[in-house]
């Protein structure tokens, strides 16, 4: 059967296939996850996804050629901070004094926030984040599109949802609400900004709209990333209008499930941790911020009853930076302080960080690991160094000795965000020039520059 001469085929329909871009990296160690360790290795990748780990006296005359020795270091998966407001660092030092760190400082100065001061001030914990070796931040806050788009422009991965209040906070009612279903559709295709849900939490968002916001989650098939049992303050609100807890009362409105992030979980009563169990919902351990006020999410309790959960820096006001590897260590320290003789390990702690955090987060499209198919998202350590050296076992070193000094390449989708300790796609300098800038304005504006000359936050 012979083609119509007089056909012309579409080429419209026809995909053009385009080569895959292979790199290759080369280390004195690779960790694929907790438990496989290469020596003398080297990472492949192909586009934003890893390929493959080779030895490197397996790799041909022609890969060694092109590759890229990253020299003496540790190439490991990026942490994955679940619980952050990397715009909230201009209360940097003001949450230890009398006031509260929530309630009179960082809701002190939210209502002049706008897009712009939020980008400018998102870049700015976004470098503090990179440089402590994270490539993703799961980010609640307001503004969520400046937030986007700083992610976006710096080149980290983003889980962010834009915040929802009813009640108290600086922007309420139905347009905010509208923002955030808005954000989750605008933003659903890019490859570094997953959107997610983000109700603020259960004394400032009406049980309606609690509902409303879960369900529409449920359709667009995102994760729900809300704050819960927080504080006394949220525990007394839900208890004078409900009679419950609030890890009750979302229960009981049915909005408790495996998709849903629930930072904190800490202010509690009988009961209520063993529904967290029940309902495979994620709690975060923010171990810093809750080793300061000195009431600590229950992690040992949670992992008796076989329930996982998180890791995250939370704030400024309640942490002062956003460092993974510091909060690594705040999160042993705690835990193994309160154990009943069951201690956690740097190696369990350091899964967490890579692999289960973004595991949840992706609602387990993503595994954190530098394994076939997986996002390309990794970190070089260096070890030749006093922090570092010796060097016995690199899981423990990585957790217990190395800081962000020790981090020299960060690489999200394949993509460099930090080289040869050199930020990639923005200028730091400019970075931080402008947040001082933005700070000083909205502080003026607030009034918070006289509050602190007058000793108010000492």
């Amino acid at each position: 059967m012979e083609l119509d001469r007089g056909l012309k085929l579409d080429q419209s329909q026809f995909q053009r296939l385009k080569p895959l871009q292979q790199k290759v990296y080369l280390a004195k160690f690779v960790v694929e996850d907790v438990n496989t360790i290469h020596e003398d290795a080297a990472v492949v990748v192909e586009d934003a996804h890893i390929k493959k780990i080779q030895k490197k006296s397996e790799l041909s005359q022609e890969q060694l050629q092109n590759s890229d020795d990253l020299g003496e270091v540790i190439i490991s998966p990026g942490f994955t901070n679940a619980h952050s407001h990397v715009a909230l660092n201009s209360v940097k030092g003001l949450g230890y004094g009398k006031a509260s760190a929530l309630y009179d400082v960082m809701w002190g100065i939210e209502p002049s926030l706008d897009k712009s001061s939020v980008y400018k001030l998102a870049l700015l914990g976004m470098v503090d984040a990179i440089r402590s070796g994270t490539t993703s931040i799961n980010d609640h806050y307001f503004f969520a599109d400046s937030i986007a788009k700083a992610s976006s422009a710096i080149g980290i991965r983003g889980f962010i949802g834009h915040t929802v209040m009813t009640e108290y906070g600086p922007w309420t009612g139905k347009k905010e609400i509208t923002k955030a279903k808005e954000f989750v559709k605008n933003w659903k295709q890019s490859s570094i900004v997953h959107p997610v849900v983000a109700p603020h939490e259960t004394s400032t968002v009406s049980p309606e709209v609690l509902i409303e916001l879960y369900e529409y989650a449920q359709e667009l098939n995102v994760p729900v990333h809300i704050h819960l049992a927080q504080t006394q303050k949220e525990m007394d609100y839900i208890k004078e209008k409900f009679k419950t807890s609030p890890i009750k009362h979302a229960t009981n409105l049915g909005i408790l499930d495996e998709n849903v992030i629930a930072a904190h979980c800490k202010v509690i009563e009988e009961g209520d941790l063993e529904i967290l169990s029940e309902t495979n919902c994620f709690p975060v351990f923010c171990p810093t911020t809750h080793g300061l006020q000195g009431k600590p999410m229950d992690t040992n309790f949670l992992t008796e009853n076989e329930t996982e959960w998180g890791i995250g820096t939370d704030c400024s006001g309640g942490n002062d930076d956003y460092d993974m590897l510091e909060e690594m260590r705040a999160a042993i320290l705690i835990n193994n302080t309160h154990s009943n003789g069951r201690f956690i390990t740097p190696k369990e702690i350091f899964d967490i960080s890579t692999r289960l955090n973004i595991t949840r987060l992706s609602l387990n499209n993503m595994r954190g690991t530098l394994t076939d198919g997986q996002p390309a998202d990794f970190i070089s350590i260096e070890v030749n160094n006093s922090k570092m050296q010796p060097l016995h076992d690199v899981i423990n070193n990585i957790v217990m000795c190395a800081s962000s000094k020790e981090v020299k390449d960060v690489f999200v989708n394949g993509r460099e965000v930090l080289r040869n300790d050199e930020l990639v796609n923005i200028d730091e300098e400019k970075v931080i020039h402008e947040g001082k800038e933005t700070v000083n304005q909205i502080f003026n504006k607030t009034g918070f520059t006289k509050r602190i000359q007058s000793g108010e936050f000492n």
